[in-house]
């Protein structure tokens, strides 16, 4: 970690442990945690020079990682351990991960985890207008009606939807590509088609692609803040 750029104690306990913000308080109180054998506040300034135990081991930064997955029906997308079928108990990775895009538990496909913020960051920021593409199947025929609910803005949460695009596969189906993805927007423009989506499959976020993964499966890749999404 490069700590010229002030790092308090308890972002250096979060990134270089992986512990959450209520897991790095506990450690503080319960003393767990010495600074070149001393005790210090979570607003301490750790300095480069600094050997920080917890609970006597010496705390290394943790390595970012990066993760293709395909996730299946059904898995929920949280790190909330408590929630049945969450996707972290799924995939059992060593390191703390999060969602990067995440799908709602009917949707299926491209789900990238990882523990790199900033990346993470570049990738659902809808000013960066990365693209995420989906092949949708629908309960009904596609009709004009539907096509133009699909390429025509909608408001949710008191915000206007980018522009979309579309190319239909066949009488039941479409692939569409978002720059932004808000909350089921997707279905919400199948609806106001007058249209219910029967199934929805992520393909791609950016230049990452679910390509021959199978379902369930995961795979590391080479991430980073240098690379061009």
């Amino acid at each position: 970690m490069n700590t010229s750029s002030k790092v308090h104690l308890a972002k250096y306990l979060k990134e270089c442990g992986n512990y959450t913000k209520s897991q790095v308080q506990d450690l503080i109180k319960q003393k767990r945690v010495l600074v070149n054998h001393h005790y210090y506040p979570l607003s301490y300034i750790v300095k480069e020079s600094d050997i920080i135990r917890v609970d006597g081991m010496v705390l290394s930064k943790v390595p970012y990682v990066y993760y293709l997955y395909h996730k299946p029906v059904g898995i929920v997308c949280t790190n909330n351990l408590n929630i049945k079928n969450n996707i972290i108990k799924q995939v059992n990775l060593p390191y703390r991960v999060f969602c990067v895009g995440r799908l709602d538990k009917e949707s299926s496909g491209l789900i990238i985890l990882t523990n790199d913020g900033v990346f993470a960051n570049d990738l659902i920021n809808a000013d960066k207008n990365v693209e995420k593409e989906y092949i949708v199947t629908l309960e009904k025929p596609i009709d004009q009606k539907l096509l133009e609910s699909l390429k025509t803005p909608i408001t949710i949460r008191n915000k206007i939807t980018k522009e979309t695009r579309v190319k239909i596969i066949n009488n039941y189906s479409f692939q569409i590509i978002l720059t932004d993805g808000k909350y089921h927007q997707i279905r919400r423009l199948v609806i106001r088609g007058e249209n219910k989506v029967k199934t929805l499959k992520r393909i791609r976020i950016g230049k990452y692609k679910l390509n021959g993964l199978k379902e369930n499966e995961i795979l590391k890749f080479n991430g980073g803040n240098d690379e061009k999404i």
